[in-house]
């Protein structure tokens, strides 16, 4: 180690060793370990102070946990019936998560010692007919593809460690000795749930399925009155507005369990502390009360009618960074539904990469929404618009839930309070690595 950093030659032998490990020994080794190098514990039955000064995630090691967590890595097969199902795909990336629809609305956003950063992959492509970005490379390659790939990503929002929560009422209390320290970097996932809700509406409102979708608080239909007595919509098949986005919010706020378990995996391999929670109060944690904590610095609009009163703001976006499909962004819901629409069919476009030797013989039987569908869309969404201001009606535009973080685990704690076994071989290496002077110790 070299003024606070790892020779250059220990830390790619020990990505190298990384990349060796068996996933397998990952699954089983899996903890959260939340003690780091530098931190404090007090207080408590557990009661501890590190000795060792906190240790930065190297940019290897973040680009690691980034692409584990939400990389690209090539293009979705796609293995659907091109007449029914392929036409609710929004893009042909791959990643390292499924979602919905290939959807792929959950955003990753981190910091650290240096700064606030977004993962900007989703506006980033495989090159034409790949498949797979990573088969055929060696492990020296595949670590220099995932660094130009995460550094092409990378959009760096603001110096510094971002003004997350550090107490109540933005943060539990048993997170806050811990959460969003020196040395960490912490890893929050935000979820765009208006673009999948667009995109499943045009399945729901087709005529195949024709379901009339029924406000709760009023019993009535949500807009769609004139249908239901055409027959276009069926009267006797009712999903309620209220199930309708408790089943979109809940398969979409998956990904953010996905994208934090891949990385709780890749923690394992490369020796490091670390744990997904719920600690931070989403609110708080993304900006609402700019007063107490800038957290994300996401906006927020009050609606003109909600199921409290006055109703609660709600996170709409990051502006010209990550921005759900509704006003303020769009003039109205119409301008949205058309944005989304040009956005999805922008990827089926013949210049964009698929996955298919011949594409043109499966995307021609493809079926695209009709005007009816889509007039049909639009006056749900302008009805739940109109009645609440805002959209979706009960759910937030933009979802956060679940945070990660990893840094450096100072071993001395789990030798103190822990039977052997607390940490793997890894960890020691690792922590050995950051510590040389403490080898001899362990050695004897």
């Amino acid at each position: 180690m070299k003024n606070g950093k790892l020779d250059k030659k220990v830390l790619n032998e020990r990505i190298e060793e990384a990349l060796k490990y068996p996933l397998f020994d990952s699954i089983f080794n899996r903890r959260s370990r939340r003690f780091g190098l530098g931190m404090e514990l007090k207080d408590s039955t557990l009661e501890f102070k590190s000795k060792y000064d906190p240790v930065p995630l190297t940019e290897v090691e973040e680009a690691l946990l980034v692409w584990a967590g939400t990389g690209l890595t090539g293009l979705c097969l796609a293995d659907l019936p091109p007449e029914n199902g392929i036409d609710l795909l929004c893009q042909w990336t791959g990643r390292t998560w499924p979602s919905a629809c290939n959807n792929h609305g959950t955003e990753l956003f981190f910091t650290n010692d240096n700064g606030l950063y977004h993962v900007d992959v989703k506006n980033m492509l495989p090159k034409e007919h790949e498949i797979d970005l990573f088969f055929k490379l060696s492990r020296e390659e595949k670590i220099a593809r995932v660094l130009e790939l995460y550094r092409e990503s990378l959009n760096k929002l603001e110096d510094g460690r971002a003004d997350m929560p550090d107490k109540m009422p933005g943060l539990f209390e048993f997170n806050q000795w811990n959460a969003n320290k020196p040395g960490s970097t912490l890893f929050v996932p935000v979820t765009d749930v208006t673009e999948e809700y667009l995109n499943l509406l045009t399945l729901y409102c087709a005529n195949s399925y024709g379901f009339t979708i029924i406000d709760d608080l009023t019993g009535k239909p949500a807009g769609v009155e004139k249908w239901v007595e055409t027959g276009r919509l069926k009267g006797e098949i009712k999903l309620s507005l209220f199930d309708l986005e408790v089943r979109i919010l809940t398969g979409l706020n998956v990904e953010q369990a996905f994208i934090t378990q891949n990385m709780a995996l890749a923690l394992q391999p490369l020796g490091l502390a670390g744990w997904a929670f719920t600690g931070f109060i989403p609110r708080f944690a993304m900006g609402a009360a700019p007063n107490l904590f800038k957290g994300l610095g996401f906006r927020f609009v009050q609606p003109k009618k909600g199921t409290i009163d006055p109703p609660t703001t709600v996170p709409v976006g990051k502006d010209g960074v990550f921005e759900s499909y509704c006003p303020p962004y769009y003039e109205n819901m119409d301008d949205a539904i058309d944005h989304f629409l040009a956005h999805k069919w922008k990827a089926w476009e013949s210049d964009k990469p698929f996955p298919y030797t011949e594409p043109d013989k499966h995307l021609m039987k493809a079926p695209r929404p009709t005007d009816t569908t889509i007039e049909i869309v639009r006056a749900v969404a302008n009805y739940i618009y109109d009645t609440y201001g805002r959209f979706p009606a009960f759910v937030d535009p933009m979802y956060m839930r679940l945070v990660f973080q990893a840094m450096h685990i100072d071993v001395d704690f789990y030798d103190q309070y822990y039977p052997k076994g607390s940490y793997s071989d890894r960890h020691l290496q690792a922590f050995l690595e950051n510590n040389p002077d403490q080898r001899e110790r362990f050695e004897k």
